[in-house]
């Protein structure tokens, strides 16, 4: 192990330059897949409370796509230029090994397996062999976490966690998830479990058997059934991951008087997949502050959910390593521009499981073979279940 680390420290202090891919022009909504190009970028090299990170596998996140075509939060976030010189290199989550520290950077050494906490601000640069990353934003890899597993988790963990705190949940609690097959729902299913909560997940029938896997009591195919047809105070909480104020209304007619609705998306469905006018942006956050306020004083309170992932890191991970909480995986896919490509035009359909990740360490097992989009995708290493169905297209309710 000591040899390898070395070695692997060795090659990064000799490098120079390194493969990344990334933005050379500002895309157009929806074309983010089409403008990434395969560029060569120098090695980085780390101030003094940076530590330098070689990559072993990065998970792919919509809002990822979102921020580099300008549309994150609507029309928000974002990079303001890019170009051949000055190109914008993608990816935001990290989970490898410390190949050099700064020299005030004295929390981690080489050798160490890490993860990288999001950072608030959105900074990039996963997509490529190295990243420089301030300490702060840095923690130790679980050892019961693979890097794929780590990496699949890290963000959907954060704002799962940071959720189910906001809402409050007890033991006993009867919970609906909306969007509960997703990345963030499959992740709070299994957090909710945990605390001792009696669980339903909205999902599509396709995904139903994946949804009770996870630890789910009940689910609602979202296509046959409508979910705010289940009966006045029959809920104490319900967490909306999938955006629009339908399911606001309809969560407002099942939750119990004293209940919570915990949304992480707000009025607007699939917030980012375009530029909002001004207007519709100011009418989203008006709507969000007048539903904040107002259920203060009547009814089931309304809450939006935007907690800081640094907030809830180490206790997100750590509960993931306690409880063998696992994001499922629906493809791991090699450090390959094409495969890149095609795995973000299927995020950004909505039509995954779990997380994609780009298993860095899979080019130099397989060489030019991918592993690419399995007919399978894959929970704790063991479970399998078909992948044939849109995850949160239509929602009944």
């Amino acid at each position: 192990m000591l040899d390898n680390v070395r070695a692997l420290s060795t090659v990064y202090r000799a490098a120079k330059s390194m493969t990344a891919i990334a933005l050379t022009e500002l895309p157009e909504p929806g074309n983010v897949a089409e403008a990434l190009q395969l560029v060569n970028v120098p090695v980085p090299r780390p101030s003094r409370h940076q530590v330098a990170i070689q990559l072993f596998a990065s998970s792919l996140h919509v809002d990822e796509i979102y921020a580099a075509q300008g549309t994150a939060l609507g029309r928000f976030f974002g990079p303001k230029r890019a170009s051949a010189n000055s190109p914008y290199v993608m990816g935001t989550s990290v989970s490898g090994v410390v190949v050099a520290t700064g020299q005030d950077a004295t929390r981690f050494n080489v050798g160490d397996e890490v993860i990288v906490v999001p950072n608030e601000l959105g900074e990039n640069g996963s997509w490529a062999t190295y990243r420089c990353v301030s300490q702060d934003y840095v923690m130790h890899k679980p050892r019961a976490l693979s890097h794929v597993e780590a990496a699949a988790a890290m963000l959907s963990g954060c704002v799962a966690w940071g959720t189910i705190n906001a809402a409050r949940v007890e033991k006993g609690d009867h919970c609906m998830v909306v969007g509960a097959s997703g990345a963030i729902g499959s992740l709070m299913v299994q957090f909710l479990k945990a605390k001792g909560a009696i669980v339903t997940g909205v999902c599509s029938g396709a995904n139903a058997d994946l949804v009770r896997t996870l630890g789910a009591d009940h689910t609602i195919d979202y296509n046959v059934t409508s979910f705010g047809s289940q009966g006045q105070n029959t809920y104490d909480r319900v967490f909306d991951l999938v955006g629009g104020r339908d399911i606001e209304a309809a969560a407002y007619r099942i939750l119990k008087r004293n209940g919570r609705f915990v949304t992480i998306v707000g009025p607007v469905r699939h917030i980012g997949e375009r530029k909002l006018s001004r207007a519709e942006f100011l009418l989203g956050v008006g709507h969000i502050v007048c539903r904040s306020i107002a259920t203060r004083f009547r009814g089931p309170r309304y809450r939006f959910c935007a907690s800081l992932p640094r907030n809830n890191a180490y206790a997100a991970i750590l509960s993931i390593a306690k409880h063998n909480i696992r994001s499922p995986i629906e493809a791991e896919i090699p450090f390959d521009l094409p495969q890149i490509q095609a795995a973000i035009r299927t995020l950004t359909s909505h039509r995954t499981r779990g997380r994609i990740i780009i298993n860095f360490e899979a080019e130099k097992q397989l060489g030019q073979a991918a592993i690419g989009f399995r007919p399978e995708a894959q929970l704790n290493r063991s479970l399998f279940w078909q992948n044939s169905q849109p995850n949160q297209d239509t929602v009944i309710i």
